[in-house]
């Protein structure tokens, strides 16, 4: 009986709803987002807000582990930063522990890159399939990155080919397990090396490639033919 209850209780922390929150501009849009995710059971929003005083409320939250965020990422006339670029760095440095998934309601390159550049963990649009918007979520919560297909066709779409920086074979592998969404521990893992070697080969990547953030140098490495 008791070994029962351990395997149904092991059961249940496998199968815990992942805890997010959702900050939108539109009240129509957190209501749809909130109403849609919760229906299946798989995901506990913890609270959802048009209000920045309240999303940065919901970042001091501890179970908080993926938080959607749908709000403008064109700066506003004044030059102002536009208040998605703001909240997901706001929200990568006060809980870097969080993945953020970023929602826009067009296809559009120059604010997608930027939300990517911002630290975002994922990018969807608020048209995506529910099934896959969940799917999304699942990857991020597990410290994985996404991106939705149609945002992949317009972020890899070909380009005039840029002059390529010179990486080693280790840059190379590193590199290649960025892409496949993992971790610094599971790249330290399977080379053999230690997490904080990883973590500084990572940043004279980043430096190569003009990037700051792990989707942006997928991103680059798939375009430009690098793994």
């Amino acid at each position: 009986m008791l070994a029962g209850k351990m395997l149904a209780t092991t059961s249940e922390t496998l199968a815990a709803p992942i805890a997010i929150a959702v900050v939108a501009d539109q009240a129509l849009t957190r209501d749809a987002l909130t109403a849609v995710l919760t229906e299946s059971g798989d995901v506990d929003v913890l609270g959802a807000t048009t209000s920045m005083e309240a999303a940065e409320e919901l970042l001091r939250e501890e179970r908080l582990q993926v938080v959607l965020v749908n709000l403008p990422l064109a700066p506003a006339d004044g030059g102002e930063p536009a208040p998605g670029i703001a909240f997901i760095r706001t929200a990568k440095a006060q809980r870097p522990d969080v993945g953020v998934l970023s929602l826009k309601r067009s296809v559009d390159e120059p604010l997608l890159r930027a939300a990517l550049d911002a630290g975002a963990d994922a990018c969807c649009l608020v048209t995506t399939p529910v099934a896959r918007l969940r799917q999304a979520i699942a990857a991020v919560a597990a410290g994985a990155t996404w991106l939705d297909p149609e945002i992949s066709r317009v972020l890899l779409r070909p380009k005039e080919r840029p002059t390529l920086p010179h990486l080693s074979p280790r840059e190379r592998a590193i590199l290649a397990l960025i892409v496949d969404g993992c971790s610094n521990a599971e790249i330290a893992a399977q080379l053999g090396c230690a997490t904080a070697t990883i973590h500084t080969h990572i940043l004279r990547l980043f430096k190569k490639l003009g990037v700051r953030h792990r989707v942006t140098a997928a991103v680059v490495a798939l375009r430009a033919g690098l793994v």
